[in-house]
């Protein structure tokens, strides 16, 4: 299991792919904070306007299919 960068939020959330597979799933960073994400954490990132991109919502799909 590989440990993500967790860093305070700046509420200026941008959520982009690092292009970078990691523990088996797409890793995600936030270009305000630098904070990462995998769909394999609990929670799901959005941007500042409160929405879910849509890359990070196909793979917090992807990972909840049996």
């Amino acid at each position: 299991m590989s440990y993500l960068r967790q860093n305070p939020c700046q509420r200026k959330c941008t959520w982009v792919a690092a292009g970078e597979v990691r523990d088996g799933g797409r890793l995600f960073h936030c270009l305000s904070c630098g904070s990462e994400w995998l769909r394999s954490e609990a929670w799901t990132p959005a941007n500042a306007d409160g929405v879910v991109p849509p890359e990070v919502q196909a793979e917090r799909d992807r990972g909840h299919k049996s």
